[in-house]
């Protein structure tokens, strides 16, 4: 598991990441149109209570609560207001995913996908839902669907510094981003240049900075295309156990 000296060493990335998403909150205000009604939802890292390395990525929210007006974000007071909403999401819970015991959304393509991808990738007495870190690429949406035209635009920019800050910030080891074409703006940086490219239904893999990295499509794309959430899961894990057995050997001194 991650030590608790371990996650004091992460509050200066902790920082970086909190400014990097007061920024992307800015540009979504700057964006919004005049005639536009859209409320938005938000979302920050859920970190299960057993916790030890496994982030899964998702493109955005579908359904949440706290919707925000997002023309408020074009004030620096409400975008603080914001984030302790969000921030409290999570805060003081023991175990911010329980809810995915009970919810109905358990069994969704998404929900079964990174149920066993944890399962295989995992160890530990705890409910899978205890064992790996949530996050979104996409951190506000509206309250159903993805992010499309402005809302989407005034993230783009953002989203790849941010991703890599959360990622930082949770000191993950293993990150498999589900998340299909919504991963090109972060892609296209300089950053993830030299991840290999896999067939479909992956899209990228490799190590950086000592993590592994394994993006795909969402999986109810793969699923609308033939993919099972067990045939996917199980592509997701060997990518996943390739990578850190190849930097295990790289990291072996010679003999």
């Amino acid at each position: 598991m991650i030590s608790a000296a371990m996650a004091q060493d992460a509050a200066p990335a902790s920082a970086q990441a909190a400014e990097l998403y007061q920024t992307l909150l800015s540009s979504v205000g700057a964006l919004v149109p005049a005639s536009d009604d859209t409320s938005v939802v938000a979302h920050w890292p859920h970190v299960g209570s057993s916790y030890d390395g496994l982030a899964i990525v998702g493109q955005a929210l579908r359904g949440w609560p706290d919707e925000f007006d997002p023309a408020g974000f074009r004030s620096a007071a409400s975008r603080t207001d914001a984030m302790a909403v969000i921030h409290r999401r999570t805060a003081g819970r023991t175990e911010p995913m329980d809810w995915l015991a009970t919810s109905r959304v358990r069994n969704s393509p998404f929900w079964t996908v990174a149920r066993l991808a944890t399962e295989g990738l995992t160890s530990g007495g705890g409910p899978w839902f205890s064992r790996f870190a949530w996050l979104n690429l996409y951190p506000l949406a509206p309250e159903l669907g993805n992010p499309g035209g402005w809302l989407r635009e005034a993230q783009d920019p953002h989203v790849g510094s941010l991703l890599r800050a959360l990622i930082n910030m949770i000191r993950a080891r293993t990150v498999i981003a589900l998340v299909g074409p919504f991963w090109w703006p972060t892609g296209s940086s300089p950053y993830f240049a030299d991840l290999e490219h896999r067939p479909r239904p992956l899209i990228r893999r490799g190590a950086i900075d000592g993590r592994t990295w394994v993006v795909g499509w969402h999986p109810g794309g793969a699923s609308r295309r033939g993919y099972s959430a067990r045939t996917y899961a199980e592509m997701l894990i060997n990518e996943s156990r390739e990578l850190a057995n190849e930097q295990a050997v790289s990291a072996s001194p010679p003999r």
